[in-house]
């Protein structure tokens, strides 16, 4: 009974790490330190953003967080305010990837947004910029840390 016991708990073990070895496994992507960098560096360069994360929420769009000293932070645009339109387009029933997509038909990165707060509507006009050097470096960072993390670890040193 002992080694039944010490069997399934040495089973348990091995299931347990392995599990956490493809937990592990799965966060890092399958390029190179430098090739993810290159890449970033160019699918970021010269791209506007506005500077907000945003979540779907009871059939509709809400900002989740404003970044500091972003188009959007400038703006005066909240967290906890429900997008109700952007460009004319309606964001009622609307996905992230819907957002994402008017955003990227933006003429000149020019956004007209329309957000209700506190029970009132507020029209916002906002431009946003292009990702500054220090912001891709910053992304790359956090990619690296997460998806490379022995060479974030030697790049710190």
């Amino acid at each position: 009974m002992n080694s039944r016991i010490t069997r399934a708990i040495a089973v348990l073990a091995v299931a347990a790490a392995a599990s956490a070895m493809s937990a592990e496994e799965s966060k890092r992507c399958n390029s190179s330190a430098r090739e993810c960098e290159q890449q970033i560096r160019q699918m970021l360069t010269g791209r506007r953003y506005l500077g907000v994360q945003i979540i779907e929420h009871e059939g509709g769009l809400v900002i989740k967080n404003v970044v500091a000293d972003s188009p959007a932070s400038r703006a005066e645009l909240m967290e906890g305010d429900h997008i109700i339109a952007v460009n004319g387009r309606s964001m009622t029933a609307a996905a992230i990837r819907d957002f994402k997509q008017t955003l990227a038909e933006s003429k000149a990165g020019t956004l007209f947004i329309i957000v209700e707060r506190q029970g009132a509507l507020k029209k916002f006009d906002v431009r946003m910029e292009p990702y500054t050097k220090a912001q891709i470096d910053k992304i790359i960072a956090a990619h690296l840390a997460q998806s490379h993390p022995e060479v974030a670890a030697g790049s710190q040193r």
